[in-house]
């Protein structure tokens, strides 16, 4: 039987696992009691280590401008509330200084409730410009519900999403079910990128990262 070879070292991936943002096997268990062997959460610990979220927020600027054709074209990011709000800004501030700049907006939960005016109603926050391409930013990618949401809720405030981009997909069958509403889904990594690099890593054992394998192979959104 041979070993796995030790993988490229991705400092990004390194920190998730560290910070104990993505847990895989009885890690989930011992930190929150549940049975799944899968959890990512990018909140409450993500905000309390700003050079995560810092490079997190790169790392999304980054991609969006290697999906860009045309980098002429401006680039505006927004997140999905409440998880992804700080990732987009994060990507947004990221960009500042660079060649590629990225406009931020936010998307509420619940419009506004002010009494009138133009924007009295609103569940978008930010300037409007039809020449923008919108990236609409999550850190998981599993039923799309949530995607969709805020696909359709941005739809209604007059604005086009050009494509969603996630830190992980977990191939569940939600980026094919938004890609059928025509729109196309990027990530960061997708679930076995994950698994294949924490276990060459030596962070989970060959039975773990089959166990997530088959709990995400046998949850599939869509069929």
């Amino acid at each position: 039987m041979t070993s796995r070879s030790k993988p490229e070292a991705d400092s990004l991936l390194d920190a998730l696992w560290e910070r104990g943002l993505i847990l895989l096997g009885d890690r989930v268990r011992e930190e929150y009691g549940l049975k799944t062997p899968i959890f990512i959460d990018l909140r409450h610990k993500l905000y309390d280590d700003l050079s995560t979220l810092s490079a997190l927020g790169s790392a999304l600027h980054t991609k969006i401008r290697e999906l860009v054709s045309a980098s002429a074209i401006p680039q505006q990011i927004i997140g999905i509330p409440d998880t992804a709000t700080p990732l987009a800004l994060s990507a947004a501030l990221a960009s500042r200084e660079t060649d590629f700049p990225l406009q931020y907006g936010q998307l509420r939960k619940k419009p506004a409730a002010y009494p009138g005016g133009e924007s009295g109603l609103s569940s978008y926050m930010g300037s409007r410009d039809a020449r923008r391409e919108i990236t609409l930013v999550d850190d998981v990618m599993a039923s799309g519900r949530s995607k969709l949401w805020a696909k359709e809720r941005l739809e209604e405030e007059g604005l086009t999403i050009a494509r969603i981009l996630v830190v992980v997909h977990r191939r569940q069958g939600g980026g094919r079910i938004l890609e059928g509403h025509g729109c196309p889904v990027h990530s960061l990594y997708s679930i076995d990128e994950v698994i294949d690099y924490y276990e060459s890593s030596g962070r989970i054992d060959a039975r773990t990262a089959k166990q997530v394998r088959e709990h995400t192979a046998s949850r599939r959104f869509g069929d």
